[in-house]
């Protein structure tokens, strides 16, 4: 099998090259000849990788003509390369799939978040003209995966909305991403021996992470802790500076530390030492989280966490088993959870660990792979 991937990069470093990089990592294991364009090079890959797309993936949501141009260039890869699979792993570069030329390849899109249905960002002429193209290319397209239920009831929706939902028939399939195997740390752990607590939220700081509501909520907690926060703190971000405007006016500071962007080894450590995964994802307007791989990390080094449920955390989280879904605004309830975990250890790491290995990326690019094979038979 030859699969052709499209994405912007492989540096892994956000959802969609992450997605990218594991799943094309475990399809290469199957011996399937592989090769991905991209927007920019990651030297740091021995994927096969081919830099040709010319613009970042916003600039395809409004600009057809970019669309039309790149798709004649992936033409000719496809001509040359003669793929059975061409996996659009990017939403917005689906842009281009109405003036592709497949032949007899197949065409499978991956639904992650808000930009599964692009005209969502737009208003006016200009949602009017993406509803059309959005229709077109999911009337083309043979199989949509979407990384979670939250996000395929997205989809479906607003494909309904516009007469659209019967582009979806037969084609739906829901298959998150995974944590690589030796991210799980099967090791013994030595639960609520820190003292202070130690809490940890990785992410990037932008409102729909709900950093500030975690800490409305942290405001509330009784047990001793620190709340390390991951992530990178520019202070041209108008967000990181309400995150420390928050910590002063409750009354945090010493107890809340932002450590910015820090080394793979740097935060191999802090999860090592990490009694609770905390992040209370919010629905900003149309962005929400689509999944939540960030979860499964953290379970896999038996750590319990902490999510919002009204998103595709839904499907990143056990609760009760490997933590709590929660409804963000319920600032006591969630605090009082907070503490039944740091006080009580209501949650195992062995159960932890047991979700983390059912969602390694292996068995996720196996059931990816069983789709494509489907669609050749």
């Amino acid at each position: 099998m030859k699969i052709l991937y499209i994405s912007h990069h492989l540096k892994g470093n956000d959802g969609w090259s992450r997605y990218a990089r594991d799943l094309i990592a475990e399809t290469e294991k199957n011996g399937t000849e592989v090769l991905c364009l991209v927007n920019e090079l990651d030297p740091e890959t021995n994927i096969l990788q081919k830099a040709l797309l010319k613009k970042e993936p916003l600039a395809y949501i409004i600009n057809p003509i970019i669309s039309f141009f790149d798709a004649q260039k992936v033409n000719s890869v496809i001509d040359e390369f003669q793929p059975d699979i061409i996996h659009f792993i990017v939403e917005p570069y689906a842009t281009m799939v109405p003036f592709i030329k497949k032949g007899k390849a197949k065409i499978v899109i991956t639904a992650h978040s808000t930009f599964a249905y692009l005209p969502i960002l737009l208003t006016g002429f200009k949602r009017k003209f993406a509803e059309q193209v959005t229709l077109s290319y999911y009337k083309k397209v043979d199989s949509v995966i979407s990384v979670s239920k939250y996000t395929e009831d997205h989809l479906k929706k607003h494909m309904g909305a516009i007469g659209g939902l019967k582009y979806l028939e037969g084609k739906l399939n829901i298959v998150s991403g995974g944590v690589a195997s030796e991210s799980i740390d099967d090791s013994p752990r030595k639960p609520l021996s820190n003292s202070p607590r130690e809490i940890l939220f990785v992410g990037a700081l932008k409102p729909r992470k709900g950093v500030i509501e975690a800490l409305e909520v942290l405001s509330q907690v009784k047990t001793d802790f620190v709340y390390r926060i991951v992530g990178s703190h520019d202070p041209k971000n108008p967000y990181v500076g309400l995150i420390r405007e928050k910590i002063k006016s409750l009354g945090l500071e010493g107890k809340v530390v932002l450590t910015g962007s820090i080394s793979d080894s740097e935060l191999k450590s802090l999860y090592e030492k990490a009694d609770l995964f905390l992040m209370l994802s919010m629905n900003n307007g149309a962005d929400f989280e689509g999944f939540g791989l960030v979860y499964i990390e953290a379970n896999g080094r038996g750590v319990p966490v902490i999510g919002s449920r009204d998103s595709g955390v839904a499907d990143a989280i056990l609760s009760g088993k490997t933590g709590y879904l929660v409804d963000q605004h319920d600032v006591v309830g969630v605090a009082g959870l907070i503490d039944d975990v740091l006080q009580k250890n209501t949650i195992k790491a062995e159960d932890c660990l047991a979700w983390a290995r059912e969602n390694r990326s292996d068995v996720k690019a196996k059931k990816v792979f069983e789709i494509y094979s489907n669609l050749l038979k």
